[in-house]
């Protein structure tokens, strides 16, 4: 080979092994800058189980909801961002035949009053940080403490009645093909919405390995029309609605989680 085609082609390798660098460092740069985290995200899936007393009999629906929990650093945590979730699963549906449907949501009802917009399954509700420590070192930052905390979960799979206070929203749909005809339930009386003697008797919460559950949109077909997080009741002017009735909040997202 000549000189002058050996030096082209050596010079074509510097410039290739430059531009390798520099893209390095530019990925490791907007690491980070936007990331910057040193400990890796956690993945906890979780059971829901609703059980309604009825004068036909004890009835009951239950969901496996995934949870996966990220511990961004740098730049984003400087933002306020010290952790985020991302919810993926469906709600907690108990048929009670010919009274209806009840169905969970993916809302506190404290927030839905609020314009809505949660994310909540109430998976870690009944399980305290301070009593499923897990292990880590004696300098951990609060990042590596709620890992092991998560980690601590998923290795003991506990179980635990869900307080009252801590339940999700409850609705209903008059006819499942129609979201407007959705309908917020008192917990506390569900006989004024299902018929007397319908009562809730009580909601778990298990840490499980199950796989997520699928099927909503049998029961609610509506749900097939969109991937993204329409409303119930829907508003393309973006006007004030003409009521404020706080089941116009709820979204497609209130009832299905999509991963992102």
């Amino acid at each position: 080979m000549a000189p002058r085609a050996k030096a082209a082609i050596s010079g074509l390798l510097r410039i290739l092994w430059v531009s390798l660098f520099v893209v390095s460092v530019i990925l490791a740069f907007g690491w980070f800058v936007l990331d910057g985290s040193t400990t890796r995200s956690r993945v906890v899936r979780s059971r829901l189980t609703i059980v309604v007393e009825t004068p036909e009999g004890e009835r009951s629906g239950s969901s496996v909801t995934q949870n996966t929990i990220s511990f961004p650093g740098a730049l984003t945590k400087a933002q306020g961002w010290a952790l985020t979730e991302q919810l993926v699963g469906e709600v907690v549906a108990v048929d009670l035949g010919e009274r209806g449907v009840l169905f969970s949501t993916f809302e506190r009802p404290s927030v839905l009053s609020r314009r809505g917009g949660d994310a909540y399954n109430a998976s870690l509700a009944p399980f305290p940080q301070e009593k499923f420590r897990g292990n880590y070192v004696s300098n951990a930052s609060l990042n590596e403490k709620y890992a092991a905390y998560l980690d601590e979960l998923n290795r003991l799979k506990p179980k635990s009645a869900l307080l009252p206070e801590a339940m999700p929203a409850l609705v209903r749909f008059v006819n499942l093909n129609d979201p407007t005809s959705v309908a917020l339930l008192d917990p506390h009386d569900l006989a004024a919405s299902f018929g007397r003697g319908v009562i809730l008797k009580g909601a778990t919460i298990e840490i499980t390995d199950d796989p997520i559950t699928h099927g909503i949109e049998d029961r609610l077909p509506w749900l097939r029309s969109s991937k993204v997080a329409e409303y119930l009741f829907p508003n393309p002017t973006h006007q004030p609605p003409p009521d404020a009735r706080e089941v116009r909040h709820l979204s497609y997202d209130d009832f299905r989680r999509l991963p992102r």
